[in-house]
């Protein structure tokens, strides 16, 4: 059976809000949309002391405010036991070690078999039902962390921090050719050809990307990096590298595509995310290790 969702969050007025309207300290402390304060409003979701009060009512502290969201129905996505890690899970967000290979949500084409049906499929077997709300996405072809929201709030909450630039994503790729220096910024503008489907490139009329790198190690014709993105542009560090003359290995859309017989894939992984927590409040971080498939490439770069 599944378990109702009853989704409560609580706060104790502290003596910096003592005096201030209830509306300034919900918008202060949980950086509610006007769109989901409205809602709270309109519901009577929340309460001081056990009491349902007017938003410009000043609160005290020491008062015990409590939330309760309405908690939407699951789009139906068939669940289907898929590959992946749960790195870390708790009520508003799961952050899960996506393998190579798996595509994160359903589309014309790979209807099944992706993240999404399988997160369906490993809530289900717990009695549970959610949103799938992945607050980032990752290429089919990509591997590492993601983090996906259990709630609308968890989710708002975690892309307004993607737009405050204070969620933090890192990614090791290993590319063709020796990057000369050891650290620095690609500040290319990424835009999409209105001819092409899928396949973006840097043009002065594309949206501002920022990506920073750092060289991990080199090899006599490869070069390991760490990034760090600063924005979020679909394909963002493939086509960065690529544009600088540093294709990423194994990248059959932006590379060379005569690579395949040292890795079958990009070799791209999301390997550190660090957030801060919409309910506890605090920074956490986690650190995917690097992939089978990508260890065997670099023992073949290590033999050259």
């Amino acid at each position: 059976m599944e378990k109702q969702m009853k989704l409560m969050f609580e706060h104790i007025v502290n003596s910096q809000e003592d005096g201030k309207m209830l509306h300034q300290v919900l918008k202060n402390r949980f950086k509610f949309s006007r769109r989901m304060m409205s809602r709270l409003k309109m519901n009577r979701l929340v309460t001081v002391n056990g009491e349902v009060i007017y938003y410009t009512a000043r609160v005290q502290q020491g008062d015990q405010i409590e939330i309760q969201f309405l908690v939407e129905d699951a789009e139906y996505i068939p669940p289907q036991p898929t590959e992946f890690t749960v790195v870390y899970e708790d009520e508003d967000l799961i952050v899960v070690d996506k393998p190579p290979g798996l595509v994160v949500h359903p589309t014309k084409g790979y209807p099944d078999q992706t993240l999404a049906n399988g997160l369906m499929h490993y809530w289900l077997e717990r009695g549970e039902t959610h949103k799938v709300r992945p607050v980032t996405r990752l290429d089919k072809n990509t591997s590492g962390l993601m983090v996906v929201g259990k709630h609308a709030y968890t989710h708002a909450y975690l892309a307004e921090q993607m737009a405050e630039k204070r969620y933090q994503r890192e990614y090791l790729a290993w590319v063709h050719h020796q990057i000369i220096e050891d650290q620095g910024t690609i500040d290319d503008p990424i835009g999409m050809d209105m001819s092409q489907t899928i396949f973006r490139s840097v043009r002065e009329d594309g949206a501002q990307a920022i990506t920073h790198f750092r060289v991990i190690q080199r090899w006599e014709d490869a070069t390991l990096v760490r990034l760090q993105l600063e924005t979020g542009r679909t394909h963002q560090i493939r086509i960065h590298l690529s544009a600088r003359g540093y294709p990423i290995i194994g990248d059959d859309m932006y590379g060379t595509k005569e690579d395949q017989h040292l890795i079958t894939r990009q070799a791209l992984h999301a390997t550190y995310l660090r957030l801060y927590h919409p309910r506890h409040r605090k920074w956490m971080e986690w650190e995917s290790p690097i992939p089978e498939d990508i260890q065997e490439l670099m023992k073949r770069l290590n033999k050259k």
